[in-house]
């Protein structure tokens, strides 16, 4: 190879390496809060002997166990033992409406009211001293390389996955915004989207992931915590990024028919407010089986679509109309070129 096509090469390679890179850190990334870990560890120490669904067995788990043994029966944890309810496991998404050091305090009002069960200063009062001492911010400090790790590697795991590539090249399209998911690996009971109006929040798509246990790989606490996003959740979520603006495109029209779609596939009637979350929905769900059918085969996208079609009536048909759009792509250069097809589609459809 010639010294000018060798630096050639390496430029090419070079840009490649760069652009997947800012790629990826723009649109996806795996992230551990402090506040949400510290908020998972009150929760898990207080609640985990007595509820049946444990924290997926790991070496992070027993670092808990072990770190946390001698404050077992500290106050603040049996105060909250003996409430008549407990949150649910979404409580710990609290911690990013918190102000970033100790004392905590509520900065963001958050849209959804975890703490359900205790007015929320004398929730924040116990959990404040729980967390001076019993050494919480020490604990995490120890585990911030562990959390690193997972991170990173769930990360990997996305990036050789090549679904964001899958999810870019279907849509054709300039993104803007991020798909940030939250780890909480304390958290076996499954995972929660967070949402705020509130600025610093702005073009971010926030979900606090549990770290789901996989019976068949039969853990133990001497397990290291392997952290892998499903994939059609995360091509979901980056799809909301890419079709944010259909709805407000076309509002209006839409806004006329929306009576349509506040009808699920099985007849229940929906709350008027819902149509535009159903809208946005709906075709996210069908843009998602597409993007599953051409990645993993058309198999894998008629199980979604099946999957979806169960509460959205139009998801079939959408499903098949989406055809015209992947088969002309010389037609149309990006999703938004596509989308006067689309209106015309649903406004045609539900007028039947």
């Amino acid at each position: 190879m010639s010294r000018k096509l060798f630096l050639h090469f390496l430029l090419v390679l070079t840009l490649t390496l760069l652009q997947t890179a800012s790629y990826g850190q723009k649109i996806f990334s795996i992230q551990t809060d402090p506040r949400v870990e510290a908020l998972s560890i009150f929760f898990t120490l207080a609640t985990a002997d007595t509820l049946d669904t444990k924290p997926t067995p790991s070496t992070y788990y027993r670092d808990v166990l072990t770190y946390f043994k001698p404050y077992n029966n500290h106050p603040s944890l049996n105060w909250y033992r003996k409430l008549k309810n407990w949150d649910g496991p979404d409580m710990a998404s609290l911690g990013l409406f918190l102000s970033n050091k100790h004392p905590f305090k509520l900065e963001i009002k958050p849209e959804v009211n975890y703490i359900r069960n205790a007015p929320l200063d004398t929730f924040l009062f116990r959990f404040n001293t729980f967390y001076k001492d019993c050494q919480v911010a020490r604990f995490i400090n120890q585990h911030r390389k562990a959390y690193e790790r997972i991170n990173k590697n769930g990360e990997l795991y996305i990036g050789k996955s090549g679904i964001l590539n899958s999810v870019d090249s279907f849509y054709r399209s300039k993104q803007n915004g991020e798909y940030v998911i939250y780890t909480d690996i304390l958290c076996n009971h499954g995972s929660n989207a967070v949402s705020s109006k509130d600025k610093r929040f702005a073009g971010k798509i926030i979900a606090k992931a549990g770290y789901i246990e996989d019976k068949s790989k039969k853990l133990t606490n001497d397990s290291p915590v392997v952290f892998e996003p499903a994939l059609n959740v995360v091509a979901h979520e980056c799809s909301h990024i890419y079709l944010k603006n259909f709805v407000n495109n076309y509002h209006d029209r839409l806004f006329k028919i929306r009576n349509n779609f506040l009808t699920t596939a099985k007849g229940k009637k929906l709350a008027d407010e819902q149509w535009e979350n159903e809208v946005d929905e709906l075709l996210v769900r069908t843009c998602v089986a597409k993007i599953l059918a051409q990645k993993f085969g058309n198999k894998s996208g008629e199980e979604e679509i099946s999957n979806q079609a169960k509460h959205f009536k139009w998801a079939n048909d959408l499903y098949l109309f989406m055809d015209k759009y992947i088969q002309h792509g010389d037609q149309y250069r990006n999703i938004e070129d596509f989308y006067p097809e689309l209106i015309s589609f649903l406004e045609t459809k539900t007028s039947i």
